[in-house]
Protein backbone atom coordinates (compact mmCIF):
# COMPACT_ATOMS: atom_id res chain seq x y z
CA UNK A 1 0.00 0.00 0.00
CA UNK A 2 1.12 3.22 -0.88
CA UNK A 3 0.88 6.43 1.24
CA UNK A 4 0.54 10.16 -0.27
CA UNK A 5 4.03 10.41 -1.31
CA UNK A 6 3.99 7.21 -3.76
CA UNK A 7 6.23 5.64 -0.65
CA UNK A 8 5.25 2.07 0.47
CA UNK A 9 4.04 2.05 4.04
CA UNK A 10 4.93 -0.73 6.50
CA UNK A 11 2.97 -2.84 7.86
CA UNK A 12 2.78 -5.62 10.97
CA UNK A 13 1.57 -8.79 10.27
CA UNK A 14 -0.59 -10.52 12.77
CA UNK A 15 -1.63 -14.44 12.55
CA UNK A 16 -4.82 -15.09 13.94
CA UNK A 17 -6.41 -18.77 14.35
CA UNK A 18 -9.70 -18.80 11.91
CA UNK A 19 -12.08 -19.42 14.81
CA UNK A 20 -11.37 -15.67 16.09
CA UNK A 21 -11.64 -14.17 12.88
CA UNK A 22 -15.34 -13.73 11.42
CA UNK A 23 -16.35 -12.51 8.10
CA UNK A 24 -19.95 -11.38 7.12
CA UNK A 25 -21.20 -10.08 3.93
CA UNK A 26 -23.68 -6.98 3.60
CA UNK A 27 -25.45 -5.27 1.30
CA UNK A 28 -24.64 -1.31 0.83
CA UNK A 29 -27.00 0.45 1.82
CA UNK A 30 -26.74 3.08 -0.97
CA UNK A 31 -25.25 1.51 -3.98
CA UNK A 32 -26.60 -1.86 -3.28
CA UNK A 33 -23.61 -3.60 -3.69
CA UNK A 34 -21.94 -6.62 -2.03
CA UNK A 35 -19.26 -5.83 0.86
CA UNK A 36 -17.35 -7.84 3.44
CA UNK A 37 -16.98 -7.11 6.84
CA UNK A 38 -14.21 -8.76 8.94
CA UNK A 39 -14.33 -8.94 12.61
CA UNK A 40 -11.32 -10.03 14.31
CA UNK A 41 -11.30 -11.20 18.08
CA UNK A 42 -8.65 -10.82 20.32
CA UNK A 43 -8.02 -13.86 22.72
CA UNK A 44 -7.87 -14.25 26.30
CA UNK A 45 -4.51 -13.75 27.86
CA UNK A 46 -3.26 -11.03 24.83
CA UNK A 47 -2.24 -8.42 27.52
CA UNK A 48 -0.91 -4.94 26.69
CA UNK A 49 0.73 -2.84 29.27
CA UNK A 50 -0.93 -5.38 31.93
CA UNK A 51 -4.47 -4.87 30.90
CA UNK A 52 -5.90 -7.99 29.68
CA UNK A 53 -7.19 -7.06 25.98
CA UNK A 54 -9.19 -10.59 25.14
CA UNK A 55 -12.31 -10.82 23.62
CA UNK A 56 -11.96 -6.98 22.01
CA UNK A 57 -12.25 -6.73 18.38
CA UNK A 58 -10.98 -4.97 15.55
CA UNK A 59 -11.99 -4.32 11.81
CA UNK A 60 -9.53 -5.07 9.88
CA UNK A 61 -9.31 -3.61 6.13
CA UNK A 62 -7.71 -7.26 4.99
CA UNK A 63 -7.76 -10.88 6.19
CA UNK A 64 -5.55 -12.91 3.96
CA UNK A 65 -5.27 -16.75 4.46
CA UNK A 66 -1.94 -17.89 5.28
CA UNK A 67 0.85 -18.55 3.43
CA UNK A 68 3.03 -18.49 6.11
CA UNK A 69 5.24 -22.03 6.50
CA UNK A 70 4.74 -22.13 10.59
CA UNK A 71 0.72 -22.26 10.82
CA UNK A 72 -1.64 -24.61 8.54
CA UNK A 73 -4.41 -23.50 6.23
CA UNK A 74 -6.54 -22.65 9.83
CA UNK A 75 -4.76 -19.24 10.22
CA UNK A 76 -5.40 -15.98 9.03
CA UNK A 77 -3.11 -13.41 8.55
CA UNK A 78 -4.42 -9.71 8.75
CA UNK A 79 -2.07 -6.41 7.55
CA UNK A 80 -2.08 -3.23 9.11
CA UNK A 81 -0.47 -0.38 8.95
CA UNK A 82 2.45 0.03 11.25
CA UNK A 83 2.10 3.73 11.80
CA UNK A 84 -1.79 3.74 12.70
CA UNK A 85 -3.14 2.68 15.70
CA UNK A 86 -5.91 -0.24 16.19
CA UNK A 87 -8.67 0.72 17.05
CA UNK A 88 -10.66 -1.95 19.34
CA UNK A 89 -14.05 -1.87 21.15
CA UNK A 90 -16.20 -3.94 22.91
CA UNK A 91 -19.63 -3.99 24.57
CA UNK A 92 -19.99 -2.29 27.99
CA UNK A 93 -20.90 -5.19 30.59
CA UNK A 94 -23.35 -4.89 33.95
CA UNK A 95 -22.54 -7.35 36.89
CA UNK A 96 -24.41 -10.11 35.40
CA UNK A 97 -22.76 -10.22 32.09
CA UNK A 98 -25.54 -8.61 30.15
CA UNK A 99 -24.30 -6.03 27.44
CA UNK A 100 -25.91 -2.29 29.06
CA UNK A 101 -27.71 -0.32 25.97
CA UNK A 102 -27.21 3.29 25.27
CA UNK A 103 -30.44 5.95 24.78
CA UNK A 104 -30.68 4.69 21.07
CA UNK A 105 -31.07 0.94 21.64
CA UNK A 106 -27.86 -0.36 20.87
CA UNK A 107 -24.99 -1.83 22.74
CA UNK A 108 -22.75 0.89 24.81
CA UNK A 109 -19.04 0.36 23.36
CA UNK A 110 -15.57 1.28 25.21
CA UNK A 111 -13.22 1.91 22.50
CA UNK A 112 -9.30 1.85 22.72
CA UNK A 113 -6.04 2.23 20.52
CA UNK A 114 -3.44 -0.01 20.63
CA UNK A 115 0.27 0.30 18.56
CA UNK A 116 0.14 -2.43 15.52
CA UNK A 117 3.12 -3.89 16.95
CA UNK A 118 2.66 -4.06 20.42
CA UNK A 119 -0.46 -6.04 19.44
CA UNK A 120 1.59 -8.09 17.71
CA UNK A 121 4.30 -8.48 20.68
CA UNK A 122 1.22 -9.00 22.99
CA UNK A 123 -0.26 -11.84 20.75
CA UNK A 124 3.41 -13.74 20.56
CA UNK A 125 3.71 -13.56 24.43
CA UNK A 126 0.21 -15.33 25.13
CA UNK A 127 1.00 -17.68 23.03
CA UNK A 128 4.06 -18.18 24.91
CA UNK A 129 2.48 -18.73 28.07
CA UNK A 130 -0.26 -20.70 26.44
CA UNK A 131 2.40 -22.86 24.99
CA UNK A 132 3.82 -23.60 28.57
CA UNK A 133 0.67 -23.50 30.44
CA UNK A 134 -0.51 -26.24 28.47
CA UNK A 135 1.43 -27.95 26.09
CA UNK A 136 4.82 -28.36 28.70
CA UNK A 137 3.84 -31.95 30.05
CA UNK A 138 3.96 -33.30 26.21
CA UNK A 139 7.27 -32.08 25.85
CA UNK A 140 8.98 -33.30 29.03
CA UNK A 141 6.95 -37.03 28.38
CA UNK A 142 8.65 -37.06 24.78
CA UNK A 143 12.23 -35.76 26.02
CA UNK A 144 11.75 -38.66 29.04
CA UNK A 145 11.09 -41.07 25.88
CA UNK A 146 7.63 -42.14 27.89
CA UNK A 147 5.08 -41.45 25.42
CA UNK A 148 4.68 -39.76 22.18
CA UNK A 149 5.48 -40.99 18.88
CA UNK A 150 8.74 -41.81 19.15
CA UNK A 151 8.05 -44.07 21.95
CA UNK A 152 5.32 -45.86 20.05
CA UNK A 153 7.56 -46.05 16.89
CA UNK A 154 10.24 -47.76 19.24
CA UNK A 155 7.65 -50.15 20.51
CA UNK A 156 6.49 -50.42 16.90
CA UNK A 157 10.21 -51.67 16.07
CA UNK A 158 10.64 -53.60 19.04
CA UNK A 159 7.42 -55.94 17.96
CA UNK A 160 8.67 -56.40 14.57
CA UNK A 161 11.99 -57.75 15.41
CA UNK A 162 10.45 -60.14 18.01
CA UNK A 163 8.56 -61.62 15.35
CA UNK A 164 11.39 -61.82 13.48
CA UNK A 165 11.20 -63.22 9.72
CA UNK A 166 9.38 -66.89 9.25
CA UNK A 167 11.75 -69.39 6.90
CA UNK A 168 8.89 -69.44 4.28
CA UNK A 169 9.01 -65.49 4.02
CA UNK A 170 12.21 -65.71 1.25
CA UNK A 171 10.83 -65.97 -2.42
CA UNK A 172 11.36 -69.69 -4.23
CA UNK A 173 12.72 -70.34 -7.69
CA UNK A 174 9.74 -73.08 -9.51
Amino acid sequence: MEGPEGKRRERVWLSFHERYVRRTEYADRETGEERVLFTVTLPRGTEVDDVDLGGWQFHPRYVEPNHSRYHDEHWREVPLLADRPVRLSRDVLDADGNPLPDGEGRNQKECTEVDPSRLGEALVESRRRWYEQNCRGRAEERADGAGGLSARAQEARAASEAIGTPCDATPRRR
